[in-house]
Formats: structure tokens, C-alpha cells, sequence
């Protein structure tokens, strides 16, 4: 009986602390991007709308390699590279499926002779490897000689000490598909950026393929054409076997669900925090031990700190926190509650940013985040050798904070918050003041869609042959 009592009263305050939905709209001008002019915009030919059930995206990219993804209704393709300007062809890279190999040839057959559904796709990749790092290349996709689309701009990663600062976004908990997604998608045009973090939930309710186009591909694939994506599995993504969908639509760095990778001077690692898993904690104290980039990233979906309803997922930080804490981790990244936080605890910033597009949250109990807001917003960073600066930015155009930290001849860093110096810790641990529910991570399979499915084993396919750019006089 007090078990039924108690439900029923957090089920009446997780009702109250729903917030109403956003409405309204949102008139950005887009900022010119300098790839897109020397290139094109990659849209489809006539060819290409026929051929394509999803927008070209790009994967996995490093100082030398990149992963071009689509949707493909023939099965088949080839993807070139050329310099801006150039029309000699520099890689040709056959594509491959790069889905589930146990389900391939009866996705492809589904959809020939149809309208495409989301559910259908088949997922192609083409591999590049062998080239320049912080170099602008334009690619192309083609069937035979056929091209399926215009050509379309893609930047390898930039090495460390390069000159310019490198620039990314981060948002969480976008997938809704409401007004207030599309909003926030609309104001990431006037930014410039390299990559795109995601910090989970992505495609509500349960992350199923049909979810996964809808919600994230055909929205963002004006920019996940240009620059490369890389998300952190959330709860919902995990309803439909246990992601399969999402692994399907990604092609991530191994071991995917969990992984690592260095673009510029920052070290960026994505945590899986939708199941206990000792591997990857060991996993992850082996990466962050060899990382030698002075600016360390790690994101993920569910939050260590927040006042939210909810409260913090205490396994979560119990197993994460001191690897994060030993190895100096500059920044913790994580959605799932519906709102701004921004907490410091020890030397570790941790930002909760899961107002991308979901119906916002209230807090709950006494605040005792350094900053919190309860608005739709996203997260706008630039970062050098020395310094990184995190802005975050509303649905209106605001900055709700500013945050710069900033390393110098490897001494201590040094905080400022809206360009005063700042260096705040959160004086008590918010967990004291809440009501953590520890099971609210590992939410069940509830997608009725499909027959649930095992693990499919895994199959190792032979490498795309690829033709190398000859290098550069010098290079």
C-alpha cells in the first residue's frame, strides 16, 4: 500500500513538473559557410532522389580518414573526392552495407518497387584513409557514371597546435520533433561548427528506425552533410533491442558504444551510460590514461549532478566519477533532464544541456547548481591549445552563461564565468537534497513495431579498396 502511495505521488510530480510546450518561431539568418561555396550544397539529382532513402552524413572522421554514410535503395555506389575547384578525381571509394548482415538482403528487398519507409533503410559506407589532416575536400556520390548528387564539402580533422581554434556543438534530448527542436535546429545555422555532439535521446519514444529518420536524419541533414556527427546512446534509443536501430544508422569508432576520438587539441570520449558495464570502465581508464591532448571531453546521456525531479543517477556517478576526477577531465557533457545546469565538483565541470528540443522540466528542491535555467538552448564551444569556451545559447538567440577555462605554460586553469574569474565548486552534493530513482537509466524494451531479435553475430567484411590522394609536394 505504501509502495502505491509513493508511486502515485511521483507519478503526480513528474505530471507537475512537465512545463508547456514551446511555441512559436524562430527567423535566423544563416551564416554563410566558405566549404559549401567552394563545393555545393551535396543535394540529390534527379538520379540521386530515386537512388537515396537518406541524406548522405558523414562518420568517424580523423586527421587522415572519413566515413561517407547513406541510405540506398539500389545497394550500390561509389563515392569520389576532388579538390574544391578540380575536377580530376584524387579517391574513389566502392560502398559497402554497413548494417546488420543477418538482416541486409531482406532490408534491401523490401523496399524495391515501393515508397521507401524509414523502417527499410539500407545503410551504406564508403572509407577514405591516407588523407591530409585540416584539409576541405569535396565528395560525390555516384552509381557508375551516374551521379546521385552534387558535390558536397567535407574537412578532415584538424591536427594538434593547428592555428585556428576548432568549433563544435553539443545538444541533448532534441528528439521530439516539435516546433521547439525545429527552433533550436534553425539557430545552430548561424554558428559555425566542425562537428556536432549529441548527448542522447535522440528519437523519441523508442529510437526505432522510422523514429531515427524522422527525428534526427531529416532533421540536421543540412549539416551532418557538411560536418561529422557523433552522439552518446540515451534510454530511448535503448527500447528498441537494446539500440540496434541506432548501431545500424551510426558508424561509430569501436567499440561503438562507447568510444574515443582527438579533433584539433581536445580529446573527446562518448560513455555509455544506459547499462553497468566493468569493461567499459576499464576501457575508459586505459583511454583517458594515453591521452596526451591538453583538453579532455566526456559526454554522455544520463547526469552524475542535477536538481531535477528525477534526481542524479547515483551508479552512474559512483562508477564514473573517479576516473573523471583522476585523470583531470576538463568537461562532463549529459542530457536527459529537460534543462541547464552547470555544476563544479572537485576540478570537474559538469554540464547537464538536455534542452535540444524535449518538453522542458522543472527543477526541484533547493538549487544548488553554480547555474541553471529551464529554457531549450544548445551549447556553442570554441577551443585552442590554451583556452576552450563554452557558450550556452537559448531558443532566443541568448547567452545564458558564458564559460572559459583556460591553460597556460601547464599550470593550474583558470575559470571565468561571463568574463568575471570564477572558481565556485558546488558546495553540496545535490543528491542530498533529492530523490534519485537508480532505475529510471535501464528503462525496458518497449517497442511494439518489431519482433524482438537477438544480438546478431558479428561479421567481418573485407575492406573497400581505396585510392589514396598522392600526397603533396613536401607532405
Amino acid at each position: 500500500m505504501r509502495f502505491l502511495l509513493a508511486l502515485s505521488i511521483y507519478v503526480a510530480l513528474a505530471s507537475c513538473n512537465k512545463l508547456p510546450m514551446w511555441r512559436g518561431e524562430v527567423n535566423v539568418t544563416a551564416m554563410e559557410r566558405k566549404s559549401i561555396k567552394a563545393c555545393g550544397t551535396g543535394a540529390p539529382t534527379d538520379a540521386g532522389t530515386k537512388a537515396i532513402s537518406r541524406h548522405p552524413y558523414l562518420q568517424s572522421t580523423t586527421v587522415s580518414t572519413t566515413i561517407v554514410a547513406w541510405g540506398s535503395t539500389e545497394g550500390r555506389g561509389t563515392v569520389v573526392l576532388r579538390e574544391p575547384g578540380d575536377p580530376k578525381v584524387l579517391a574513389t571509394s566502392p560502398a559497402v552495407y554497413a548494417g546488420d548482415p543477418t538482416r541486409g538482403k531482406a532490408r534491401l528487398a523490401a523496399q524495391s518497387g515501393k515508397e521507401i519507409e524509414a523502417d527499410d533503410i539500407y545503410v551504406m559506407k564508403a572509407e577514405f584513409t591516407k588523407l591530409e589532416p585540416g584539409h576541405l575536400y569535396c565528395y560525390q556520390l555516384l552509381d557508375g557514371d551516374v551521379a546521385l548528387t552534387e558535390l558536397a564539402p567535407l574537412t578532415t580533422a584538424a591536427p594538434p597546435g593547428a592555428p585556428n581554434a576548432m568549433r563544435f556543438v553539443a545538444l541533448g534530448d532534441t528528439g521530439s520533433g516539435d516546433p521547439a527542436q525545429i527552433a533550436i535546429m534553425k539557430r545552430l545555422a548561424a554558428e559555425q561548427f566542425d562537428l556536432m555532439l549529441f548527448l542522447g535521446d535522440i528519437a523519441y519514444e523508442s529510437g526505432t528506425a522510422r523514429q531515427l529518420e524522422t527525428r534526427f536524419f531529416a532533421i540536421y541533414r543540412d549539416f551532418t552533410r557538411y560536418v561529422p556527427v557523433y552522439p552518446a546512446i540515451g534510454n530511448h534509443e535503448r527500447r528498441t533491442r537494446k539500440g540496434r536501430p541506432y548501431f545500424e544508422a551510426f558508424v561509430l569508432p569501436e567499440p561503438e558504444r562507447y568510444y574515443s576520438f582527438d579533433w584539433g587539441d581536445v580529446h573527446f570520449v562518448a560513455i555509455d551510460t544506459t547499462e553497468r558495464n566493468a569493461q567499459q570502465l576499464a576501457w575508459l581508464d586505459d583511454d583517458l590514461g594515453k591521452n596526451k591532448l591538453p583538453w579532455v571531453i566526456v559526454y554522455g546521456h544520463h547526469p552524475m549532478y542535477t536538481n531535477s525531479l528525477r534526481g542524479p543517477q547515483l551508479w552512474i556517478r559512483k562508477a564514473f566519477a573517479k576516473i573523471l576526477t583522476r585523470h583531470k577531465v576538463d568537461l562532463v557533457l549529459t542530457g536527459h533532464e529537460h534543462q541547464y545546469e552547470r555544476f563544479k565538483v572537485g576540478d570537474v565541470n559538469y554540464i547537464v544541456s538536455g534542452g535540444g528540443g524535449g518538453q522542458l522540466t522543472s527543477f526541484y528542491g533547493r538549487s544548488k547548481a553554480l547555474k541553471q535555467a529551464t529554457v531549450h538552448h544548445y551549447l556553442a564551444f570554441e577551443v585552442s591549445a590554451e583556452q576552450l569556451v563554452m557558450k550556452a545559447i537559448d531558443i532566443s538567440g541568448n547567452e545564458i552563461e558564458a564559460l572559459k577555462l583556460t591553460k597556460e605554460g601547464g599550470g593550474p586553469v583558470k575559470s571565468k564565468v561571463n568574463d568575471k574569474p570564477d572558481d565556485k565548486s558546488t558546495p553540496v552534493a545535490p543528491e542530498k537534497t533529492t530523490t534519485p530513482d537508480e532505475k529510471l537509466h535501464d528503462e525496458p524494451d518497449d517497442d511494439t513495431e518489431h519482433d524482438k531479435v537477438k544480438d546478431a553475430p558479428k561479421v567481418d567484411a573485407p575492406p573497400a579498396k581505396v585510392d589514396a590522394p598522392p600526397k603533396k609536394p613536401g607532405g
